[in-house]
């Protein structure tokens, strides 16, 4: 279950843009929905221009120019410290061109994510001071490395640090410190990626500014959309740049890249789920020095060797990421209480770290909740974390440091280290933290608007081409199609998609939902749904026509923000934790006989918990599961619980049982007896 957001709507500014700058109704609404009214904001948003803002206003860049061009005149020997991600990867290739073409003595160092983890480390600064260097330049981390860089200082060696993840409360001692994020930045855009704030470094290295969103965007794009970042500002203004220089690139590796992951059409889409996923399959799986080869070759043979080996690591990536999420399945299926926490937690051995924020993302997308992924090893072990819109998960992770080796991120992902033997401490101390508030936020579908399925027209996807670059902060819109008559439901590509036809008046729609099969889908043909859906266009044959993505689906007019609450309040009484003020929904008798009546009629075996809910006349989702906690106990039922799916094995019954008679009952009973 998902919640669902609909955006208001000021039909009186709808109307005033659209007369005042002579622009559609539809684009009127959509500039309206997202805020961008004014002619200022209006302009900049659909601005073609390729300036950025003077990056002498952030703190420390003039420190940073200052100290890297006296590298480069007194030919000291320069190392670009990058990460082994796409955003670090693309950050060090941006700036260790450029400094390649200003003669510098430059090299680059990536860490190795099995073997040295994320950031500095003591045996690197060792390593690179050995080496003869002079000066190092962090991009895309070191605003935690306070240590190492004490060490460096200690060693002769100067440490500029460019980063964009969260300080501590203590800077480095780094002869610059450029982080958007410090606490005494005054500078009015702070949403940089790793790439994003290279880019800006070079552009502030370069007196003339010569060339260098040409020569540079498309790679800084590409790691602005890797990284998540939102893309308004002047993230919008690197990834449209970008987009337009990936379209004609000369870089012969990029190029090759697009040919091998069949890129039909440049956007932000295609770096987030083809480009991205193939650069960070280096850093996975392989080395990200052979995707630091592809950007920086100009061999035509070696690009196509990268792009190749990229995409098999890719390809090998996603065979792990399926292996592990059936075996997580597995160990939710031995103990479901695990999804029953306010944050998932799951440890295995056999997990590959460099696949493990994935998989997060997935369970988090699952479960509509905050999950950690931790790859157990001997020595230390490696997590990942995705969150929810909401629920800052590196605060969380902060609060729980005292568990952790080291550790970072943003409030929607965060990585660390950790010791084998710190995991459950450091898994209850997480959830004792999320459990002191009386909710967590809900995992939501934000929908731009309703549509009338009657007055969708091809026209609108034009209209909605001119707000891409799609991403974060700036999604692609979502519309809700409300009160559609399922008609039929087709499966297509070999039983693994759906097509629904459905039908509101005179409209008959064909929706296409992917990655889910016919025994997946819990609603039947004939109901009345609410869909969320993605419009775009087909070409067939030279004919356009409308197409539609599903994102989500729900039974028409059903109020799942309430089940969904129902259902946390539920969580919380089987984590020990009960909500004083929910007495009143204590089973009764009659509810009881209603389940076991509607379950045993029908012995689906499979039930949607809405549908169950809403068949049995909207009872409270909380009553529901007590109730089929107590049936269990009693041996009326079997049953188990994924997500929002019920799994129910009915069970013979001889005779009658008093409820009574239930430990599950009588618990409860006490509870609501001692909370009066």
């Amino acid at each position: 279950m998902k919640k669902w957001s609909v955006s208001e709507l000021d039909k009186d500014m709808v109307r005033k843009l659209s007369s005042a700058y002579g622009i559609p109704v539809f684009t009127a609404m959509l500039l309206t929905i997202r805020n961008i009214t004014s002619r200022e904001d209006i302009e900049s948003f659909f601005s073609q221009s390729g300036e950025l803002d003077d990056p002498f206003l952030i703190k420390d860049m003039d420190k940073a120019v200052e100290r890297i061009k006296k590298a480069i005149y007194d030919n000291e020997k320069i190392c670009i410290y990058g990460d082994y991600d796409c955003d670090g990867v693309t950050s060090t290739a941006i700036l260790y061109h450029y400094l390649e073409s200003c003669a510098a003595e430059v090299m680059y160092y990536i860490p190795d994510r099995n073997e040295e983890g994320y950031g500095m480390n003591m045996a690197a600064v060792d390593k690179l001071s050995d080496m003869g260097v002079g000066l190092i330049i962090t991009v895309d981390n070191g605003i935690s490395a306070i240590d190492e860089i004490s060490h460096a200082k200690e060693l002769g060696m100067d440490v500029v640090v460019t980063d964009h993840h969260k300080p501590l409360e203590i800077l480095p001692a780094a002869a610059a410190v450029v982080n958007p994020h410090r606490t005494d930045e005054t500078y009015h855009f702070t949403d940089y990626s790793g790439a994003g704030l290279a880019l800006k470094l070079v552009y502030a290295l370069d007196e003339q500014n010569y060339f260098i969103i040409e020569n540079y965007a498309e790679i800084a794009a590409i790691g602005t959309v890797a990284d998540i970042v939102p893309l308004t500002g002047e993230n919008r203004t690197i990834v449209k740049n970008g987009l337009m220089c990936l379209k004609n690139t000369e870089r012969v590796g990029l190029s090759k890249l697009i040919e091998k992951a069949a890129v039909q059409e440049i956007t932000s889409g295609a770096i987030g789920f083809k480009l991205g996923p193939r650069i960070n399959a280096a850093g996975r799986l392989g080395s990200p020095y052979d995707a630091m080869r592809l950007f920086l070759t100009e061999d035509d043979d070696i690009a196509e060797e990268k792009a190749e080996l990229l995409c098999e690591l890719n390809s090998r990536r996603q065979s792990i990421e399926s292996k592990i999420i059936s075996d997580i399945d597995e160990q939710i299926r031995m103990d479901p209480t695990i999804t029953e926490k306010r944050i998932i937690v799951l440890a295995s051995e056999n997990w590959n770290a460099g696949v493990i924020g994935i998989v997060s993302s997935r369970i988090t997308e699952k479960y509509g909740k905050p999950s950690i992924i931790i790859s157990i090893d001997d020595n230390i072990c490696k997590g990942s974390g995705r969150s929810v819109s909401g629920f800052s998960l590196v605060d969380s992770i902060f609060a729980c440091s005292e568990h952790l080796v080291k550790y970072g991120g943003h409030p929607m992902a965060v990585g660390f280290s950790i010791k084998k033997e710190n995991i459950p401490a450091f898994s209850k101390a997480l959830n004792d933290y999320a459990n002191k508030s009386d909710y967590m936020p809900l995992y939501t579908i934000n929908l731009d608007c309703r549509l009338n399925p009657e007055k969708i027209v091809l026209n609108m996807v034009e209209q909605l081409r001119s707000f891409e670059p799609f991403g974060c902060k700036n999604p692609k819109p979502i519309f809700g199609l409300e009160g559609m008559k399922l008609d039929r439901i087709t499966p297509v590509g070999g039983g693994k998609h759906l097509k629904l036809t459905v039908s509101r008046g005179s409209a008959k729609l064909d929706l296409m939902y992917f990655s889910l099969t016919p025994g997946e889908f819990p609603y039947s043909e004939g109901e009345k749904l609410d869909f969320a859906v993605n419009i775009d266009k087909n070409v067939y044959m030279g004919k356009e026509s409308l197409s539609f993505n599903i994102k989500d689906v729900k039974l028409n007019g059903y109020d799942i923000e309430a089940s969904m609450r129902q259902l946390q309040d539920y969580e919380l009484y089987k984590n020990g934790i009960f909500v004083k003020d929910k007495h009143s929904r204590f089973p009764a008798r009659e509810e009881f006989a209603a389940v076991y009546r509607y379950l045993k009629s029908r012995d689906l075996g499979r039930y949607s918990l809405d549908v169950l809910s809403h068949s049995l006349n909207d009872i409270d989702i909380f009553k529901l599961m007590i109730i089929l906690d107590i049936m269990q106990d009693l041996h009326f039922i079997e049953y188990s619980r994924d997500s929002d799916i019920l799994f129910v094995r009915m069970c013979e019954v001889k005779g009658k049982t008093d409820l009574s008679s239930s430990d599950v009952y009588r618990k409860l009973e006490e509870e609501i007896k001692n909370a009066r």
